[in-house]
Order: structure tokens, then sequence, then C-alpha cells
């Protein structure tokens, strides 16, 4: 009998280790989905951060870890402090594609660290990081175009549209990586907002009221109330100047 029920404690014993961890995840999702609130943020940051103490292979901490990190550094006013956590973000986003780069997620979190942290140092840290940047979206592309509501496209789109010739800019492919977004993410805002200037920028003014009145109309699914009150707000500004 004692011998059965030994047994029966190795048979059982990886399904309660994997209990807490999967409460955790589920407990970080949560307090991430709360994130108008900075503290919940934190605490989504100080939940993974503990998974990945205890597994530092812990893909799903890794990852969310990446995407949280960016999260904290747009909120971030302190320029040292902003790049410190880009700087981290990329980190356990490498971590996240090393383990695993078959998923979309490890991908996403890195091109955007890095491209947030191009953006911040400017010059020829920017300029060296193009390539790393748009090879990571197009890794997503491959894997999954709809993740985060086509987000990739998005970034793709933009650089396409913001980069001359010379470095690998196009305002044609821009135009239809946006477009393409649209498609597979009909709810993201920020796609809207941006295909939206550029409309306003070539004449179609109709086209680009079209959209921002659908960023007043349509929730953005992935956007708390707000973070879609920021995005509706930045649709009234462009609208305003469309009159």
């Amino acid at each position: 009998m004692t011998s059965l029920i030994f047994v029966a404690i190795l048979i059982l014993s990886p399904v309660f280790s994997v209990l807490p961890q999967e409460d955790q995840i589920h407990r970080a999702d949560n307090l991430f989905a709360g994130r108008d609130n900075i503290e919940n943020l934190k605490q989504a940051v100080s939940l993974v951060e503990d998974l990945r103490a205890h597994n530092p292979s812990n893909y799903e901490a890794l990852w969310r870890l990446a995407k949280y990190k960016y999260y904290v550094a747009d909120r971030e006013k302190d320029q040292a402090n902003k790049s410190k956590l880009f700087e981290a973000g990329i980190e356990v986003a490498k971590k996240a594609v090393q383990l695993n780069d078959k998923r979309p997620e490890g991908h996403f979190w890195l091109g955007a660290n890095y491209g947030e942290y191009a953006d911040l140092k400017g010059g020829f840290t920017s300029l060296g990081l193009i390539k790393t940047i748009r090879k990571e979206f197009e890794a997503v592309l491959k894997i999954d175009p709809t993740y985060e509501n086509g987000a990739a496209y998005l970034a793709l789109g933009e650089m396409d549209l913001s980069l001359p010739g010379l470095l690998g800019g196009s305002e044609g492919r821009g135009f239809e990586m946006l477009e393409n977004g649209l498609r597979v993410g009909p709810s993201n805002s920020e796609l809207k907002l941006a295909l939206a200037e550029r409309y306003a920028k070539n004449g179609n003014k109709d086209e680009a009221r079209k959209l921002l009145e659908s960023v007043l109309r349509v929730n953005d699914r992935l956007r708390t109330s707000a973070e879609q009150e920021e995005l509706r707000s930045e649709a009234r500004s462009q609208l305003a100047k469309l009159k």
C-alpha cells in the first residue's frame, strides 16, 4: 500500500508543480489587463520575474516580461530609465527567441523593444538596428500575421513609409503593409490612425476621415479604456485638421 501511494505521488507531482506556474501566469495576465493602474503593471512584472528566477528557461515568463517592460518603459519619463527598460526587454526577448523561434511572441516583443530603443537613441544606433527590427517583425508575419491584432504590419509599414529608399524604405510597400494589417486586424486603432495620416498627406481626405471616424466608433479589442481614449483623442485631433 505504501509503495502504491509513493508511485501515485510521483505520477501526480508534475501536475501539482505546474499548477502554481499556470496560476501565476494567469494572475500576471489579469494584472496586465488592468494596466491603466501602473501598480497592476508593476505587479505583473514582479510575478513573471519571480517565475523567471525559478526557471530561467520559462518561455511564457520571458516573452511576457519583454512585453511588460515595453509598457513600463512607455510610461517612464526619465530617458535614462526608459532606455534601461527597453534594454532589459531586448535581453529577455532574445532569450525567448532562442528558446522557441517558431512562436511569434518573442520575435514581436524583440522587434518592438528594439524599435523604441532605436527611436530613443537615434543616429547611428537607430540606423544600425533597421535590419534587425525588420527581420523580427517579418518573422512574426511568417508565423502568425494576426498576432497583436496585425501590429507587425503597422511596424513594418511605418518603417517603409518613414525610411528613404537607400535605407530600404518604400512608400508603395508601406501603404500595402498598413492596408494588409487592417484586413487582419480590423479593430486596430493604431493602424487606422497611421493609415489615415498617410491618406491625408496624399490628399485622400475622404478615406482618412472614414478611418478616423471608425477609431471613434469601434473599440480596439487589445486596448484598455485609457489607451482607447488616448487613441480617440488623436483621432479627433486628426479629424480637426481635415476640416
